[in-house]
């Protein structure tokens, strides 16, 4: 009895250990991810995986949210478009209230996003998973109160 409880104790110890290890790995990207997003770095494609989840929802002016699905093509591509308007209007987000949590294999880092001229911030969350090349977000939910996204195609 007395080697099973060790053992259980070392198993939930080294878990522990490598939780830790990954959520601070995490933080790290995430800071540099938000420090690249907000100096409009063209190398902002590299924290994603090939074909990654990308959710806008958006605070609908009548009242309620809609989700929408926006395909990583044309994500990318309004990354690319947008970031000169971005420079130009010196758009930035702020992250706050950052919370890791264990999503299966993955990890999921929930935030307050407070964009530029906001006050009360906004929910968002990114999920990243472990790949050859380093932590990546496979999936990025970000509510807005954008309306044009409802009429995006």
């Amino acid at each position: 009895m007395k080697k099973l409880l060790i053992s259980l104790f070392m198993l939930v110890s080294v878990n522990t250990a490598v939780f830790a290890d990954n959520q601070t790995e995490i933080t790290a990207i995430f800071n540099k991810y938000v420090n690249d997003a907000n100096n409009y770095s063209t190398n902002l494609p590299n924290y994603y995986v090939n074909n990654a989840k990308i959710l806008r929802v958006v605070n609908k002016k009548q009242g309620g949210k809609q989700t929408i699905l926006i395909p990583y093509d044309r994500y990318l591509k309004e990354l690319k478009g947008h970031s000169a308007l971005a420079r130009a209007v010196k758009y930035k987000n702020t992250y706050v209230n950052q919370k890791i949590t264990r999503a299966g294999s993955d990890y999921k880092l929930s935030a307050t996003r407070i964009p530029r001229n906001d006050k009360k911030g906004l929910p968002c969350y990114f999920v990243f998973t472990k790949t050859e090349s380093g932590w990546k977000i496979k999936e990025e939910s970000m509510t807005t109160n954008v309306q044009t996204f409802l009429s995006a195609k």
